[in-house]
C-alpha cells in the first residue's frame, strides 16, 4: 500500500508503553524489548551515553536498576536500532 509505514515503524519513542530512553540492561532471555542492530532501515537511532539518558534514543547501559531490558537478536526483533554517535531518535 502506498504511503504505508514500515512494519516496524514507531509512531512515538516507546514500545508497548516502555519509553525508549534511559537506563538499559542487556539480557540473554526474557527481555522487555528484543532488538535487532542494523546498519540502515532502523526504527530508532540509539546513542549509548555515560550520563543521564533523558532524550529519545539515548541509552545508558547498567547492570541493575534498569528502566528496561533488551535482548539483542539477529532477526525477528520487536524493533530495529542503529547505533549512532550523535543525533539519536526516531527514524
Amino acid at each position: 500500500m502506498a504511503g504505508a509505514a514500515p512494519a516496524h515503524a514507531l509512531p512515538t519513542c516507546e514500545f508497548q508503553g516502555i519509553p525508549l530512553f534511559g537506563e538499559v540492561s542487556v539480557v540473554e532471555s526474557d527481555p522487555d524489548v528484543r532488538v535487532e542492530v542494523v546498519a540502515s532501515g532502523a526504527d530508532l537511532r540509539v546513542q549509548w551515553v555515560n550520563r543521564h539518558a533523558d532524550e529519545c534514543g539515548e541509552w545508558r547501559r547498567v547492570g541493575l536498576g534498569a528502566d528496561f531490558t533488551i535482548q539483542i537478536v539477529p532477526t525477528g526483533g520487536d524493533i530495529r536500532i542503529q547505533e549512532v554517535s550523535g543525533n539519536p531518535g526516531l527514524n
